[in-house]
């Protein structure tokens, strides 16, 4: 019984170790917070960038429709139904598929 009194007394009067040196705290984020975007590649070769279409707002005069006959030899072969587009747009997704397409 003696020896359980002296480990209470020495405990007791021990100094208390705080929490704080026990743990080591990091910045390092974790794996799943947000990381940020990598930076784009820049092009290295000096080939002029294909010119951009004007937006539909800037042509208004140019028809939209929301269905175009897609033929191919003379023959129709689907409608292709969707967004209103014009018959640029509409021949460039039909050629996407069928690369002799044409569109009515």
């Amino acid at each position: 019984m003696g020896t359980l009194l002296d480990l209470v007394a020495t405990l007791t009067t021990a100094p208390k170790a705080t929490a704080a040196s026990l743990v080591e705290v990091t910045n390092a984020p974790a794996a799943n917070d947000p990381q940020p975007a990598p930076e784009p590649a820049q092009a290295t070769t000096a080939t002029p960038a294909a010119p951009t279409p004007s937006p539909a707002a800037e042509r208004p005069a140019e028809a939209r429709r929301n269905a175009w006959t897609i033929t191919q030899g003379g023959k129709p072969i689907c409608t292709i139904c969707g967004a209103p587009m014009t018959r640029d747009e509409a021949l460039a997704e039909a050629r996407w598929r069928w690369p002799d397409a044409d569109i009515e």
